[in-house]
């Protein structure tokens, strides 16, 4: 039995229950959710966010695609650069509230459970979402599952030791970062370095790269089925 709390409440979840997962993703996301960190109060949070997203969405736009997957897509504001540009997105995200939030059609579906036809896109994305899952190596054989041959996966990891330490130090000199937890993120279940990556894209993937971006505090992965 996996147990897990919302910090700040006394909510508890168990994560192997049905629909336990489910309820602590909506219980996350009422009070932690991604999107509020474009209007957080800190300038310097706003500009970390913002080199996230523009990191995704030009490594999504390298390489020409017709349809793409946004896993853990929120309210589908990562996936509007490429939208924007006429290529067909579906979004998938545990939280319909969310979904709705996006104003079009999404998915509301586990990432780690697909719903979806194999080798049906040539894009997934999966930002901030593998840090939250479970079982993170589903996520990953299921993106590959879904991917025609040749297509690609996009992720974004935090870098949560180094992030760790920054709020703990800005804390410690009087920065002010508002409602941001002092430790790892509510809702992080692992904290992953390079080689775990590594080895966590393996054996879905014939090829990956892996960078870490300092200014934004996290990992890139780019890989191929």
């Amino acid at each position: 039995m996996r147990v897990v709390t919302i910090p700040g409440t006394q909510e508890r979840f168990d994560l192997d229950c049905p629909g336990g997962a489910a309820a602590w993703n909506r219980a996350l996301n009422r009070r932690y959710a991604m999107e509020n960190l474009r209007a957080h109060g800190s300038s310097v949070v706003r500009a970390i966010e913002a080199r996230r997203r523009r990191a995704v969405a030009a490594l999504a736009a390298r390489h020409p695609f017709d349809r793409a997957l946004d896993l853990g897509s929120e309210d589908g504001s990562l996936a509007a650069a490429w939208r924007r540009a006429g290529r067909y997105t579906l979004l998938l995200d545990l939280d319909p509230r969310l979904l709705r939030a996006a104003g079009e059609r999404g998915v509301t579906a586990d990432a780690m459970r697909l719903p979806l036809a194999d080798a049906s896109f040539d894009l997934v994305v999966l930002s901030a979402i593998l840090e939250h899952l479970p079982d993170p190596s589903a996520a990953v054989r299921e993106a590959a599952r879904v991917l025609r041959p040749g297509g690609r996966i996009v992720a974004y990891v935090p870098w949560d030791k180094v992030v760790v330490f920054l709020k703990r130090s800005a804390r410690r000199l009087g920065f002010g970062l508002g409602a941001l937890h002092d430790g790892q993120a509510p809702g992080h279940l692992r904290d992953f370095t390079r080689s775990d990556l590594r080895e966590l894209f393996r054996p879905f993937v014939r090829t990956s790269r892996i960078r870490l971006d300092p200014l934004s505090l996290g990992y890139y992965v780019e890989a191929s089925v």
